[in-house]
């Protein structure tokens, strides 16, 4: 039932701390990161990088993106479907202006995610908002999201099959009942 994986694709975004980011640099060469990322309330992705790191040149030079947040810990196997979201969209840098804004809904997604750690993230005494630093929050507004359909079955076999998916409805209940 199409529920019950939205909502386990959304329970994977509230236990991950990562994304592999895909971005490419003006002549089309691919570059794939690993980013720490948080979510806001409208489904909209940010991580934290150095203004030099050479996903953010490329976003600067082409800001379409893609990317994956998946469980890692899934057992692996031959018939094996890793779930998780696929995204693709734009990139914003945001200016150290804008980190007011932002850190609400920022502060709230760490807090529920260190509330899960069994080690709490280090805390950094890096002033993010001064003029000048090397580090940017970057936000990616996904215009496709995807999911695997997990019963896809060809030959027997499950085979791979991303399938365009709807957050809204799961994602929402579920950022609300932890904010209560």
């Amino acid at each position: 039932m199409v529920s019950d994986w939205t909502e386990g694709v959304t329970e994977i975004l509230f236990e991950s701390s990562f994304m592999t980011l895909a971005t490419a640099d003006v002549e089309g060469r691919p570059w794939a990161s690993p980013v720490e990322f948080v979510c806001d309330e409208d489904l909209r992705f940010y991580w934290l990088s150095m203004v030099d790191a050479r996903h953010s040149v490329n976003v600067r030079e082409n800001p379409w993106v893609s990317f994956s947040i998946y469980d890692s810990t899934q057992a692996p196997g031959a018939n094996a479907i890793v779930q998780g979201l696929y995204g693709e969209g734009p990139v914003e840098e945001l200016l150290p202006s804008a980190l007011e804004t932002i850190q609400p809904a920022i502060s709230r997604w760490i807090s529920w995610r260190d509330a899960a750690r069994a080690t709490p993230r280090a805390q950094s005494d890096q002033r993010l908002d001064e003029i000048g630093s090397p580090w940017r929050f970057y936000r990616v507004n996904p215009t496709n999201l995807y999911a695997l359909d997990p019963v896809v079955l060809a030959e027997g076999r499950l085979v791979e099959s991303r399938v365009p998916i709807d957050l809204t409805e799961t994602f929402t209940r579920a950022y609300q009942s932890r904010t209560g």
